[in-house]
């Protein structure tokens, strides 16, 4: 790879759409606002993200025994358990680190006077 590409961390309206995405297939209850748990969630990665579905899913499953809906407390619970993975020192460093990389590059494009 020659190329360096800084994805920054999901926004809200990310953070929106991929919660309906990994929430596509599973049965919530009427209770769920994926719109709350998208503003809760800022730090969280996509992978974050599915994780705290899935989580959200295991609670319901091992609490009634059977496939059921997966209700904002199921949800709140798995929130507790899955943390976000992205820092805002994590974040500071990539993007310090994506400055300076962009910096290096330019140098190395400007013509010394043996290029020109």
């Amino acid at each position: 790879f020659d190329r360096l590409i800084y994805v920054p961390p999901p926004d809200y309206k990310a953070r929106l759409q991929i919660l309906k995405i990994h929430t596509k297939k599973t049965p919530l209850a009427e209770d769920v606002d994926l719109e709350e748990i998208a503003k809760r969630t800022e730090g969280y990665s996509g992978a974050d993200l599915e994780a705290v579905v899935k989580e959200a899913a295991l609670i319901a499953l091992r609490e009634k025994g059977r496939p059921t809906k997966v209700c904002m407390a199921h949800f709140e619970r798995a929130l507790k358990k899955i943390r976000p993975s992205i820092t805002p020192q994590i974040i500071e460093y990539y993007e310090k680190f994506t400055r300076e990389y962009k910096a290096l590059r330019a140098e190395r494009r400007r013509p010394t006077p043996y290029t020109a």
